[in-house]
């Protein structure tokens, strides 16, 4: 009897809220291992309760699991209430597609079962029929226990301990190379429908566009392409500056109201203007229609935007695609200097400078008043995406194509001595995952290396943390 209420006070005081708490115990696996079932009767065995992920998605990665006799591989979703899920609109979100059970404190008939984004349901696992004895400690630090869950190394990581790190270094810079060619292959394929220039155009507004709006920016390149914008640059500032940004902005739909947010007299006149204009071309917007998604204020759409209408201004007198091979051909003489990595960033932040005048330094949209202080339209950390995802693959299949060996051997090099982007989820999930012995090197290649890694393996539903064969991998470079 006292068990008994002792557990109940438990289930009590984890149903104040805290998430957390049933997190740790899900990580840690404080639950009763022999006899687990699903709230719907399936023998439930879990094989790895998949990695902590603490970026929007699911709360776990890769689990894997045996439910009803057939192994799943996929997303853990926890909350205290089974009702959270529809509350926070996880039926509908493709983020949630790959989940594969959804564990609760406690269920209730009265809330209907859970579905995936197709319609497919999803099994539930209620804890607080299988909490394990002990759990009291938990409710003092489970964050701690999450944190200390979130640094566990993987297979990969483990099987480099004791070793020096030159097998890591040598997987991490062959993922690169191969991230790198199959970037490019994918541009090669692309070759025959397309103009080498056109290709770096929409590749540039694909890496411009962050990861939401990528899909949304290629298709407005296609809208509106290369040789049609530099049509318009050939005017006079303020028409060009017109004519190209209300169509981007017009079609994209950030055009619509009859009214900006801003109070700026000036950007109120412009906004007009430019909506005028668009409506006077009487196109349509883009399908299917653009969706903001949630950014940090510098990644706007439209600073982006205005952006890129100045790096292609810049080059209006010449040959747009030309003016970049000659980026590309003054650094080779500095191919095997040190000084190639701060040519090359001044190089190439000079090449996407914004004008200190320019309004949109200060601006995130339309809909908001100029910000205290302003900054570059496209910092170094967006050029480093477009160096890895627009210049190195089209340049590297250009140069593989015309037999350019110079060429490649200085996108290679770029590759080692440009600066990454700033560290994502994914890198920052390797490096845990791999547990290096030395710090990685900061740069391009390492990054990129990462990036692939974590696609080929660690992305991958088809073997799973503890089939995986990157360990294998590292061991065969180690002989």
């Amino acid at each position: 009897m006292a068990a008994a209420a002792g557990r109940e006070a438990l289930i009590q005081e984890l149903l104040a809220g805290r998430e957390a708490v049933l997190q740790a115990i899900w990580a840690h696996q404080l639950i009763r291992r022999q006899g687990l079932r699903t709230v719907g009767g399936s023998p439930l065995r879990v094989q790895f309760p998949g990695w902590l992920n603490r970026e929007a998605g699911p709360d776990f990665r890769n689990a894997q699991l045996l439910i009803g006799g057939v192994e799943r591989r996929g997303d853990v979703e926890i909350h205290v209430h089974p009702r959270d899920w529809r509350a926070h609109g996880h039926g509908a979100d493709p983020a949630y597609a790959n989940v594969v059970l959804h564990v609760v404190l406690r269920a209730h008939e009265q809330v209907k079962a859970v579905s995936s984004e197709g319609g497919g349901r999803i099994p539930e696992l209620e804890l607080a029929t299988c909490l394990a004895p002990g759990l009291a400690g938990l409710l003092d630090d489970p964050q701690g226990m999450l944190r200390r869950y979130a640094d566990l190394p993987g297979r990969c990581g483990m099987s480099l301990l004791g070793r020096g790190p030159e097998a890591l270094l040598a997987v991490i810079a062959g993922a690169a190379e191969t991230r790198a060619k199959r970037k490019a292959d994918a541009v090669a394929a692309e070759w025959r429908g397309e103009t080498p220039a056109q290709l770096l155009y929409e590749l540039l507004f694909q890496s411009l566009g962050y990861r939401p709006y990528a899909a949304a920016f290629r298709a407005l390149a296609r809208r509106f392409p290369l040789r049609d914008v530099e049509a318009l640059l050939g005017g006079p500032y303020g028409d060009a500056r017109q004519a190209v940004l209300a169509r981007w902005f017009g079609a994209l739909g950030l055009l619509q109201d009859e009214q900006p947010g801003c109070s700026a007299v000036g950007l109120v006149a412009e906004y007009r203007a430019w909506r005028e204009h668009w409506l006077a071309l009487g196109q349509p917007p883009l399908t299917p229609a653009f969706k903001r998604a949630p950014a940090r204020p510098w990644n706007s759409p439209e600073r982006r935007l205005v952006g890129l209408f100045h790096h292609l201004y810049a080059a209006r007198a010449d040959d747009w695609f030309k003016v970049w091979l000659g980026r590309l051909h003054a650094l080779d003489g500095l191919r095997d200097q040190p000084d190639l990595r701060n040519a090359a960033l001044k190089a190439l932040e000079g090449a996407f400078d914004t004008p200190g005048w320019e309004p949109w330094r200060n601006m995130v949209s339309f809909q908001r008043d100029p910000l205290a202080q302003g900054g570059q339209l496209i910092g170094r950390d967006r050029i480093s995406i477009i160096v890895a995802n627009a210049v190195i693959p089209l340049f590297l299949a250009y140069a593989r194509h015309g037999g350019d060996a110079d060429l490649e051997r200085l996108l290679y090099r770029l590759f080692i001595v440009l600066p990454p982007e700033a560290p994502n989820a994914r890198t920052r999930f390797m490096e845990k995952r791999l547990l290096p012995l030395e710090p990685l090197p900061r740069n391009l290649r390492t990054q990129q290396g990462l990036l692939q890694i974590h696609q080929d393996f660690c992305n991958s539903y088809e073997e799973g943390c503890a089939d995986c064969s990157l360990p294998d991998l590292m061991r065969a470079a180690r002989t």
